[in-house]
């Protein structure tokens, strides 16, 4: 049977899903969705405008970017001058967004409004430090949105490997192996074997939080961390 474009696009996506459990980090074909931007800069002003011109990405950090606001006028801005950055996608791309067996868990966990957030259907950055000892910022997307309130947890920018590009645009690929996160004025990066060693410290010893040590998977990083936000003060 011959698959088009699109349905091995979703087939690929609702796969990583089904591994990830958290948003799918933007790459290939996603990018390509993303509209109606928000985009909010670090001396408080706010753009909107339908897509990018440009923009520079490396193993998911979006390092600069360019628009056009409907008034014609162009804008480019770097990662250390925009604070946050919201988009929406189009409906292929929601679809091969939320299309897994993890949203039910999602919706069942989280204390907020989960269906409307998914009806939202948009993708969030925020301006982040990931290398503190070399001050290095950029856009990462925020994979948690909607159960944040207790810490945010993005793709690990230098945990992918090999990139491909689209329209010039560099932009990462592959399976996230590991996470950054960032609470409070502390940050961790966990992957497989740190996740076990860190666990105790990301979720303060809370009660509720507390499981053989034997159980900590970093594959169930989404569902503790619905269940810290919600169960946890």
């Amino acid at each position: 049977m011959k698959l088009t474009t699109i349905s091995l696009f979703l087939l690929f996506f609702v796969g990583t899903m089904s591994a990830q459990r958290f948003s799918t980090m933007i790459d290939n074909d996603n990018v390509a969705y993303l509209r109606d931007f928000t985009i909010k800069t670090v001396d408080g002003k706010v753009f909107e405008t339908s897509k990018l011109s440009s923009y520079s990405a490396t193993n998911g950090r979006l390092k600069s970017l360019s628009f056009k606001t409907e008034d014609g006028v162009k804008h480019k801005f770097k990662a250390d001058q925009v604070t946050q950055i919201s988009a929406r996608l189009t409906k292929v791309a929601k679809t091969a967004t939320i299309v897994d067996n993890s949203t039910k868990s999602i919706q069942s966990a989280v204390t907020t409004d989960y269906p409307g957030i998914i009806a939202e259907n948009k993708v969030h950055f925020n301006s982040v430090v990931y290398n503190k000892k070399k001050d290095k910022k950029a856009l990462l997307q925020l994979i948690n949105y909607g159960f944040d309130q207790k810490f945010k947890v993005y793709p690990d920018p230098a945990s992918e490997s090999g990139t491909t590009s689209i329209n010039d645009v560099a932009v990462s690929g592959g399976m996230i192996k590991t996470y950054f996160i960032i609470k409070g004025d502390e940050s961790f990066t966990v992957d497989k074997k740190s996740y076990k060693k860190l666990y105790n410290t990301i979720f303060d010893n809370c009660e509720e939080m507390k499981v053989d040590p034997k159980s900590i998977s970093i594959k169930n990083l989404c569902e503790e961390s619905l269940k810290y936000n919600s169960s946890c003060n």
